[in-house]
């Protein structure tokens, strides 16, 4: 008990010193005020749940730790972003290269509920590659796993894809 008293009181002179601060750094990575109060948040979160102690929450270390922790919080929520706003941004660019709506499709989580007839003219490798990343929003390093292939690949192939769904409708 005496330890989650000491931890508690850690957090909140740690709160106290440093949350103006950590709110700068993430405004300055992130340029948007409530994503930089939460990577505060988080930040504040993942010192609670790693149990992170120093003797003194006014030292360099623990300042030096705690920017550290706000300054990675920051860039996961900024590389988050950036990676929805592509797929945001891909999705954009099919509905204008397309008049055609996507087709519903039998509910297949191997095929994908939903595809575009763009995507039905590419290559099987680079058609699996566009329906994870898109149609089932999954991760670059989690497509590479269900298809068996490197990170690097499921990029290229990706990039690949989108320039050949843009020549076959004369966008090139």
């Amino acid at each position: 008990m005496a330890s989650s008293r000491k931890q508690i009181s850690f957090i909140e002179d740690c709160y106290s010193l440093y949350e103006q601060k950590m709110y700068r750094v993430a405004y300055s990575i992130l340029h948007d005020e409530s994503l930089a109060e939460d990577a505060v948040q988080d930040a504040f979160l993942k010192l609670i749940k790693h149990k992170v102690h120093f003797e003194n929450a006014d030292s360099d270390d623990c300042k030096r730790y705690i920017i550290t922790v706000i300054r990675n919080a920051s860039i996961n929520i900024y590389n988050k972003r950036k990676g929805e706003m592509r797929v945001v941004t891909f999705s954009d660019n099919l509905e204008k290269i397309s008049d055609a709506n996507f087709t519903d499709l039998e509910e297949d989580q191997d095929t994908g509920a939903e595809c575009t007839p763009l995507m039905n003219n590419l290559p099987d490798k680079y058609y699996d590659v566009v329906d994870c990343l898109v149609i089932h929003e999954y991760s670059v390093r989690e497509t590479a796993e269900k298809l068996d292939i490197t990170e690097a690949n499921v990029r290229k192939r990706y990039e690949r894809a989108k320039k050949m769904m843009r020549r076959s409708f004369g966008q090139a």
